[in-house]
């Protein structure tokens, strides 16, 4: 059930569920209880993670002493966020609604995570970095012409 909840945390997967009122205090609360502290660390992890794919070899690897405190600060704002934070609304969501609205809420954290790291500077220039390549007339042409 943990690597359920921590998949989630990576984006990787698409929740479909129905949010049912808990699952909206829990969204709530997430919103409530995240500093952007926590949001890096949560950034942190699922960068670990995803150097960690086999095609990416090439990338800088991470220590290994690295990847222990990483996982050990993720561990932590896990446990601050289910345990703590939100506790009750960690409870009342998995017991009224189930498991999928659980992590549609853990989906809905990953997704405000996000939007806050692509609202840095740095990282929006490097997201639209390769525009510079992309050949505008060719895409419009593409968009604007009929099937």
């Amino acid at each position: 059930m943990l690597k359920r909840i921590l998949a989630i945390c990576l984006c990787l997967a698409c929740s479909f569920a129905m949010a049912g009122p808990h699952a909206e205090e829990l969204k709530k609360c997430f919103t409530q209880a995240t500093s952007s502290k926590d949001n890096l660390t949560l950034i942190k992890w699922m960068a670990k993670a995803m150097v960690a794919h086999p095609g990416l070899t090439n990338f800088p690897a991470i220590e290994n002493s690295e990847k222990s405190l990483i996982d050990k600060e993720f561990a932590v704002f896990v446990e601050k966020m289910l345990i703590t934070d939100c506790r009750k609304q960690t409870v009342d969501t998995f017991q009224n609604e189930g498991m999928p609205a659980l992590e549609g809420a853990l989906e809905t954290l990953s997704q405000l995570i996000l939007k806050e790291l692509m609202a840095q500077k740095e990282v929006s220039q490097e997201i639209g970095a390769f525009t510079r390549y992309l050949d505008q007339n060719k895409l419009m042409a593409a968009l604007l012409s009929p099937w």
